[in-house]
Order: C-alpha cells, then sequence, then structure tokens
C-alpha cells in the first residue's frame, strides 16, 4: 500500500513539476476524535508537510491536489491511565480552488493513506509512571475517506496562510478493541504555503 501511495504522489508531482505550479506547504494540526464514543477525547497537537499542484481553469476557479503527511490522533485519561493516539496518515485531497484578489477557498474530497499508528499508554501508580508503546498499524482502516474545506490568504510574495478543517465519513477501526466503536477523525489545520 506505502509502494502504491508514494508511486501515485511521485507521478502526480512529477507531472506538476513539469507545469511550473507546483508548492511546499507546512504546519500544525490539532487533532481528535468524533462521534458517540468519542465524547472523552482531547486533541492533541500534531503537524502536517508536503506538496500541492494547482491548475486553473480561468482566473477565479481551479483544482488543486496535495500530497501531506499529517499526523493525527487523540488522548484520554481514564482513571490512573492516559491513552495517547497516534496516527500518521498521507492526504490526498482533491479541491475545487477559488481565488480573487489573494483570498482563496478550497472544498473537496480527501483519501488518507495509513502510514503508522501507535498507542502509548502511561499508568501512574504511586509515585511510578509504566508507558507502553504498542504498533496498532493494522487497526485502523488502511484508508480513511472524508472531506476537507479551508479558507486563506496568498499575497504577491506567493506566501500564503491558510486555516483548514478535515473530516472523516467513517469510523477508524477495522480491527482491535476499538471496532465497531464510532470514532473518526477530526482535524484543524494551520499551514503557511509557498506557490514557485
Amino acid at each position: 500500500m506505502k509502494r502504491i501511495v508514494l508511486l501515485f504522489c511521485f507521478l502526480t508531482f512529477t507531472v506538476a513539476a513539469s507545469a511550473q505550479q507546483l508548492g511546499i506547504k507546512g504546519g500544525a494540526t490539532y487533532a481528535t476524535f468524533k462521534g458517540s464514543d468519542a465524547k472523552n477525547y482531547d486533541s492533541r497537537l500534531g503537524y502536517a508537510a508536503g506538496l500541492f499542484y494547482q491548475q486553473h481553469i480561468n482566473d477565479i476557479i481551479g483544482i488543486q491536489i496535495e500530497a501531506l503527511y499529517t499526523s493525527r490522533g487523540a488522548q484520554r485519561e481514564a482513571g490512573n491511565a492516559e491513552d495517547k493516539f497516534r496516527y500518521n496518515y498521507v492526504d490526498v485531497p482533491l479541491f475545487l480552488h477559488v481565488s480573487a484578489g489573494g483570498l482563496f477557498f478550497d472544498l473537496g474530497p480527501q483519501a488518507s493513506f495509513m502510514v503508522k499508528a501507535q498507542r502509548i499508554t502511561e499508568t501512574s501508580t504511586n509515585s511510578t509512571t509504566v508507558t507502553t508503546k504498542t504498533d496498532i498499524t493494522d487497526h485502523p482502516y488502511s484508508i480513511d475517506l472524508g472531506y476537507a474545506a479551508g479558507i486563506g490568504y496568498r499575497g504577491a510574495s506567493n506566501i500564503g496562510l491558510e486555516v483548514r478543517y478535515a473530516g472523516a465519513l467513517k469510523d477508524i477501526d477495522d480491527e482491535g478493541p476499538f471496532v465497531g466503536q464510532e470514532r473518526r477523525n477530526s482535524t484543524l489545520f494551520l499551514m503557511l504555503s509557498y506557490l514557485f
């Protein structure tokens, strides 16, 4: 699966580079889980970084495709234990891109490909804390389908600042102790970008 994702990203951005409408972006994420079984989860800070390709149909409307390495997850406390869920994805959104006077708006579907998932449990007893790290990469679905929408501003120097929300359309877990629970990814992005 990872090879297919990397090949897809390479081919996409090889074409994009030849059109010289390639950009880079990166920033912070604020992620958690949403759903009826995710009420006791807190958000966690993460990051996102990657490439994007933009092609305008006219002066206002265009399309934009991206490949972002994004950290997601959430955390929760249960008694004397704290669970931290760290999920890493390659996000590939396809946006309708609308821009005018520097202001821009993006909206479209997104496919997220699982790279790695980890559950970190910290259990405290008296003055001792025991940390257990478990690889759970095979628990979530390998592909998470969702949507994303963002708004931002790009100045004359081609540097942009944007805020984006990405939500998942299906539950996270394919197997493991949380299978059958309603937990979906929910992520807020704050990113800087540069269009070459």
